[in-house]
């Protein structure tokens, strides 16, 4: 759409109001695309997909308002002005529940027209960049969810470290999404188009380690029945990712580190040595430098992996995060019905310890998700609801200024997370959807803590 005016599809049957209507708003700055019945123009949006839609209802072949009442769904989202000579109140009620979004009659005001087709234009254009804000939030933060301090701290470290081959070591508690890192690092990286292979060093028995990673071949040990390609070998040109690589063996932390200086390896039972291209992103809940002081992890393996630390915040460290992960969380487990945390279960959810971190939050999200399955209609998630999930006793009432206080509260951090997270970050554009000054919102920031 550019600056000047935006293109419009004019879907009516009368000659001379499509000449006339053409006229007036390709003087106004627009690009005019007509239709004369039902089956024309739905082709026409389809194949040229204009920003506004200016429909009659009345038209080929049936001649009546539910021929376009009918095909206003097919539009999507894109504004609809309808225009018949047929108005009344209970038509534009019709029209509007249908999904048109404004109304006019004929005879046609050109003035009333070009105020209408304006704000359409308007709306169209703001939908549009909404749309590459969404875009562009979901490519800049890898799915990293949040608006601390320490999200935003780690995003950028993501962003700076992710395109050179220097090692990393994510460190962090258990449930706080150090493989989401990994993927994101993968994924800002020139590696990208290769793949990213995890191996679980904790998961694995310590005398298949061995196999897993680098390979075996035929008869090396009972059960080898024929050649295996370890890991490494699937990780060639891409990323290997060592998932809690605090717990490897010892032995296989010599092979590991005798793989990283040379970039070569033997599989199990094999005397020639092959090479692999990988990154290595190392991952792990424990304190590696504690376990070099302790002689259980070697010290020239750990400074081999580590190259850069990345910390992954606990939940409780990211308290402002809570509602907005919650609501995330609802939303993908109950699919595209509407789901809203009610205030009190804002100020709940960030009052709360999450032992088990973004894990825990997650497993208590689906609980109540599920719970609240056969519920009809709008979801809305209270304190009662959640303790349910959790299976524990909903708080005891507080007082009740503080619990509105902390509700107005709560309830103005889950509005201005959500208006960042579909803005990508804009304040600007957070503003406009919150309906406040641009001054305003960095006070109302200021305030709750949500710079």
């Amino acid at each position: 759409m550019n600056e000047s005016g935006g293109h419009i599809l004019l879907a009516d049957d009368e000659p001379a109001f499509q000449r006339l209507a053409t006229l007036w708003l390709q003087g106004l700055g627009h690009r005019v695309s007509m239709a004369g019945d039902a089956e024309s123009a739905l082709q026409r949006f389809r194949e040229q997909k204009p920003d506004v839609v200016l429909l009659d209802l009345a038209m080929p072949p049936s001649m009546t308002p539910e021929a376009g009442l009918a095909l206003l769904p097919q539009f999507g989202s894109v504004p609809v002005i309808v225009i018949t000579g047929h108005a009344d109140h209970a038509l534009a009620l019709r029209a509007t529940e249908g999904g048109a979004w404004d109304f006019i009659a004929k005879p046609v005001d050109p003035d009333l027209l070009r105020m209408i087709v304006g704000r359409a234009m308007q709306k169209a254009k703001l939908e549009q960049e909404l749309a590459t804000l969404r875009a562009q939030a979901v490519e800049d933060d890898f799915g990293i969810v949040g608006h601390s301090a320490a999200i935003r701290q780690l995003r950028d470290m993501i962003r700076r470290i992710g395109p050179t081959q220097i090692g990393v070591v994510i460190h962090g508690p258990t449930g706080t999404g150090k493989e989401l890192v990994a993927r994101a690092l993968h994924r800002s990286g020139p590696r990208a188009a290769g793949p990213l292979v995890t191996v679980h060093c904790g998961a694995v028995p310590a005398e298949l380690l061995e196999s897993e990673l680098f390979g075996h071949l035929k008869g090396s040990f009972t059960g080898a029945h024929r050649d295996q390609p370890g890991l490494l070998a699937t990780a060639d040109g891409g990323t290997l990712f060592l998932d809690e690589v605090g717990e490897m063996p010892p032995a296989m932390q010599v092979k590991l580190l005798r793989f990283l200086q040379e970039g070569s390896y033997l599989p199990v039972g094999g005397r020639e040595p092959r090479r692999a291209d990988v990154r290595v992103v190392s991952a792990t809940h424990r304190d590696l430098q504690a376990m070099v002081a302790e002689g259980t992890f070697r010290e020239d393996l750990y400074y081999r992996l580590k190259g850069i630390v990345l910390r992954t915040p606990a939940l409780a460290e990211r308290r402002e995060d809570v509602p907005l992960l919650a609501a995330l969380f609802l939303r993908r487990a109950l699919g595209r019905r509407r789901v809203q945390l009610a205030p009190d279960a804002a100020v709940w959810l960030s009052q709360q310890p999450w032992p088990g971190n973004v894990r825990e939050l997650q497993s208590l999200m689906d609980c109540a998700a599920a719970l609240a399955g056969a519920q009809a209609g709008e979801v809305l998630m209270d304190v009662e609801a959640l303790c349910f999930a959790q299976g524990s006793a909903a708080p005891a009432p507080i007082p009740q200024r503080r619990a509105l206080d902390e509700a107005i509260a709560a309830l103005e951090v889950q509005m201005i997370t959500a208006a960042l997270e579909e803005s990508g970050g804009n304040r600007s554009e957070t503003a406009r959807l919150l309906g406040i000054s641009r001054v305003g919102l960095l006070k109302k920031l200021d305030r709750l803590g949500l710079r």
